[in-house]
C-alpha cells in the first residue's frame, strides 16, 4: 500500500482548503490518528465522518480503513522526500539527492497496481503499433521507451517534434495502443496529443504524477510516478527516474510476454549493434 506522504502529494493539488487542513493535521499526528475510530478522528479534526470518508478517495485509498493502515506505517524521521538545507555540506546534500531518487521509486513502487500492469502489459501486446509520446523531460522518457521496445517484435512508434507526434498520434486507431508521460498531467500540448488518440479510441497507457489531472481522465491505464519538489530540486527531475522505472516494467513484463520472438529480435539486434564493433 502507497505510504500516506506520497499518496498526499501526488493528490494535494486537488483538495479543497478544508481537506489541505485535515492533511496537514493527519501528517503531524500520523501515529494517533491511525489508532483512532473514525468518529474519534472526525472529532478531533472538527471535520464530519463523511469528510473522512471523502478525503480517503480523495487521496487515492478505498476506504477509511485503508487510510489508517498507511498512517500506521508513516515514519516518524527521517520525512519521506528530506529537504536539502543551504547549509549542507558537499556529502550531505549527495546523500539527500540520492534520498530523494530513492524515496520516489519506493512511494512509486508502493503505488503499483498488478491489474493495471495486466492491463497494460496486454494492451501493449495485443497492439499493431505501440505510439510513444511525451515533451519536454517526459520526452526523454518516451525516448528511452522506444530505445527498450525496439527491441521487442512490436512495432513502435516515436519522433522527439510535437507537431509530429500530433501527425503520429492522428495516424493511430483502436488496433494500436499509446503511451503517453506528462508529470503535471496539465501541460495543454500533452492534452492535445491525448485527445486526439482518445477520439481516435486508441488505448491510453498515461505515466503521470497527477492522478487527479486532466491528463489522467483520458487514461485507459493508469500508472502514477510519485515525487515530490524541493527548494533546491524541481519535482519533475527525480520523477524522472520513477517514470523511467514504470518505462522499464512495462518493457520488461512486454517483452516477457513476447518471450521467444523478443528473444530473436533481440539477438538479431545484438548481431547487428555486434556489426559496429569490430
Amino acid at each position: 500500500m502507497a505510504a500516506f506522504a506520497a499518496q498526499l502529494q501526488a493528490n494535494r493539488k486537488q483538495l479543497s482548503a478544508k481537506e489541505q487542513q485535515l492533511a496537514d493535521y493527519l501528517l503531524a499526528n500520523a501515529t494517533a490518528a491511525s489508532t483512532m475510530s473514525i468518529s474519534a478522528l472526525a472529532t478531533a479534526t472538527k471535520v464530519s465522518t463523511a469528510t473522512l470518508s471523502r478525503f480517503a478517495k480523495a487521496v487515492g485509498y478505498p476506504n477509511f480503513q485503508a487510510l489508517r493502515v498507511a498512517l500506521a506505517q508513516t515514519p516518524v524521521a527521517p520525512p519521506l522526500f528530506e529537504e536539502i538545507g543551504g547549509s549542507d555540506d558537499t556529502l550531505t546534500v549527495a546523500h539527500k539527492l540520492f534520498g530523494l531518487n530513492v524515496d520516489a521509486l519506493n512511494a512509486t513502487a508502493a503505488a503499483l497496481d498488478a491489474d493495471a500492469l495486466d492491463h497494460a502489459v496486454y494492451l501493449i501486446t495485443a497492439a499493431q503499433t505501440l505510439g510513444l509520446f511525451g515533451l519536454g523531460a517526459s520526452n526523454l522518457v518516451a525516448e528511452d521507451g522506444y530505445h527498450k521496445f525496439l527491441r521487442t517484435p512490436l512495432n513502435v512508434a516515436f519522433t522527439t517534434d510535437y507537431h509530429m507526434q500530433l501527425m503520429a498520434a492522428t495516424r493511430l486507431t483502436a488496433t494500436d495502443a499509446a503511451i503517453i508521460v506528462s508529470h503535471t498531467g496539465t501541460d495543454q500540448d500533452a492534452l492535445a496529443l491525448a485527445t486526439v488518440l482518445h477520439e481516435n479510441g486508441v488505448p491510453l497507457i498515461v505515466i503521470t504524477g497527477a492522478p487527479r489531472a486532466p491528463l489522467a481522465k483520458l487514461a485507459t491505464v493508469l500508472l502514477v510516478a510519485l515525487a515530490e519538489e524541493t527548494e533546491y530540486r524541481a519535482e519533475a527531475l527525480h520523477a524522472m527516474l520513477a517514470q523511467l522505472a514504470l518505462m522499464d516494467t512495462l518493457f520488461v513484463l512486454a517483452a516477457i510476454a513476447t518471450d521467444s520472438a523478443s528473444a530473436d529480435v533481440l539477438a538479431r539486434i545484438r548481431a547487428t549493434i555486434q556489426t559496429t564493433r569490430q
